[in-house]
């Protein structure tokens, strides 16, 4: 039978709570996925406690170790060996309500064979049962991921599957150097030719940590400024009021600044070239502000 789901975590470091993932694994009521493991470089004996979850058979594990390279080439060495049908990326911190996965199927059996949409999202909440942020504007909403928190203006983290078909055509952009670049680059690169679509259900829930991520978000950009840069340019490809795309291209300045790259190369690089000129004033002052920091 084939897979219908694999279930991707990165791990770094996160060896007990990937016990509590494993044990939220192991109660979906629906049976049918592999979970895809990529172990991030860990040194804490990640990889024991996964063999010992293997060992005992409960769940389709399986597990790659590779040098520590930062979540995004984890993302894409988990995207050349996923077999599932449908990919989730479910972090160490994350987990699904007990029939999350077959009320994401029972949803996706309407739009599944519609090509035109990569595949769904749906409400992450806090371990108290709140949701993070907002809802959608509507159940079942049609729409890309860009316009989606860009035009209707929602808010927070939410989860999302793909089709793992196309999702493989996205790889996340890498740099020498850098080891970070938020997962919208890609989500964007999909909005330019797919839609998703949206269900108001609590099925992720998100739990944050001291050590993870977001918690120390504002550097993370700042240290890996190239795939940042990258990240606003390419937002220029989509639709925004001028007032956004000129704030836009004032941060991609900054980025391009602390980058280290040439006016030349930002200005011919520039989806946007006018937004950037009239951005201009407010992304020297935003890079000095940064540079004076240091």
């Amino acid at each position: 039978m084939k897979i219908k789901f694999t279930v991707f975590t990165p791990a770094y470091n996160r060896k007990e709570l990937l016990r509590k993932l494993y044990m939220s694994l192991q109660n979906q009521t629906y049976k049918n996925f592999e979970w895809l493991i990529v172990d991030d470089g860990s040194t804490d004996g990640t990889d024991e406690i996964v063999k010992k979850f293997m060992q005992e058979n409960k769940l389709d594990i399986k597990y790659y170790y590779e040098k520590n390279g930062g979540k995004q080439r984890a993302y894409n060495f988990a995207l050349d060996k996923a077999i599932g049908e449908l990919f989730i990326c479910l972090d160490s911190d994350d987990k699904y309500i007990n029939n999350g996965l077959e009320i994401i199927l029972e949803y996706w059996k309407e739009y599944e064979k519609n090509d035109e949409i990569a595949g769904m999202g749906y409400l992450s909440i806090y371990p108290d049962g709140k949701i993070i942020g907002t809802e959608f504007p509507y159940n079942k909403m049609i729409e890309t991921q860009f316009d989606i928190y860009n035009k209707y203006s929602v808010k927070g983290d939410k989860g999302l599957m793909f089709r793992t078909e196309i999702i493989k055509k996205y790889k996340f952009p890498v740099f020498e150097g850098e080891k970070f670049i938020t997962e919208a680059s890609v989500y964007n690169r999909i909005a330019e030719k797919y839609k998703m679509i949206y269900i108001n259900e609590k099925i992720e829930i998100k739990q944050y940590h001291e050590d993870g991520l977001t918690a120390k978000y504002n550097n993370l950009l700042l240290g890996n400024p190239k795939g940042q840069a990258l990240y606003h340019n390419e937002r220029n490809k989509h639709k925004m009021s001028l007032k956004d795309r000129i704030l836009n291209n004032a941060v991609y300045y900054k980025f391009a600044k602390i980058a280290s790259y040439p006016f030349e190369k930002i200005y011919r690089e520039c989806y946007s070239k006018l937004s950037l000129l009239l951005g201009l004033p407010i992304g020297i002052y935003m890079w000095r502000k940064v540079r004076n920091r240091k």
